[in-house]
């Protein structure tokens, strides 16, 4: 088990205890990322900003059944469109205000299914199979949200709209493309792929 920084942010015990459960779904991670209304302000001297990606990641937690992650997002720069490599997964908006793409993935590509806001303090899910994308949707505050996932991200299937490619990368790379060298990249295929045709 890795627990990152944990002495000085003060996280909830819960969250600590959770990295031992096998069976974690969704309610559980909604209950522990509304419990406490001091969250946001205890986490955002965490912040770690990266202007070249969509966002700056930074790790709090991770274990066997859980991953804790939080993202300061780049105005301007919504990551790619993406999955989570088959975990479950709830963001809370911690600041600003999220613009949240849900896609189908089909003939001809990337279809747009739903999009919606999430203000501060709303809560956006993410099952198992979603391909979704995220961005700064402009408020007067920059964007910083709090993702929980069930298990740590094995891989992520991310999707090039520009070079019309199906990705398949290290679950630590992130929602964005990888450089064609980059250690992140675990395999790259043409054209727009469901993903479960990507192994």
């Amino acid at each position: 088990m890795i627990i990152d920084c944990t002495e000085r942010t003060d996280l909830p015990p819960e969250w600590v205890g959770m990295i031992d459960d096998p069976d974690l779904r969704i309610p559980a991670l909604k209950g522990a990322l509304s419990a406490d209304p001091s969250l946001p302000e205890r986490l955002l001297s965490l912040q770690v900003t990266d202007s070249t990606r969509p966002y700056g990641r930074r790790v709090l937690l991770e274990g066997e059944n859980l991953e804790i992650m939080l993202a300061s997002w780049t105005r301007g720069v919504p990551c790619a469109p993406h999955d989570h490599g088959g975990s479950l997964g709830v963001v809370r908006v911690l600041q600003g205000r999220a613009h949240h793409k849900i896609y189908r993935v089909g003939a001809p590509g990337l279809e747009i299914v739903r999009e919606e806001i999430a203000e501060a303090g709303q809560l956006l899910v993410c099952g198992k199979d979603m391909v979704h994308s995220m961005g700064d949707d402009g408020a007067d505050q920059p964007l910083v949200t709090l993702h929980m996932y069930t298990g740590p991200v094995p891989y992520m299937v991310v999707y090039d709209t520009l070079q019309e490619q199906t990705l398949k990368v290290d679950g630590g790379c992130g929602a964005w493309v990888p450089a064609s060298n980059s250690d992140l990249l675990l395999k790259r295929y043409e054209g727009i792929l469901p993903v479960h045709e990507v192994l």
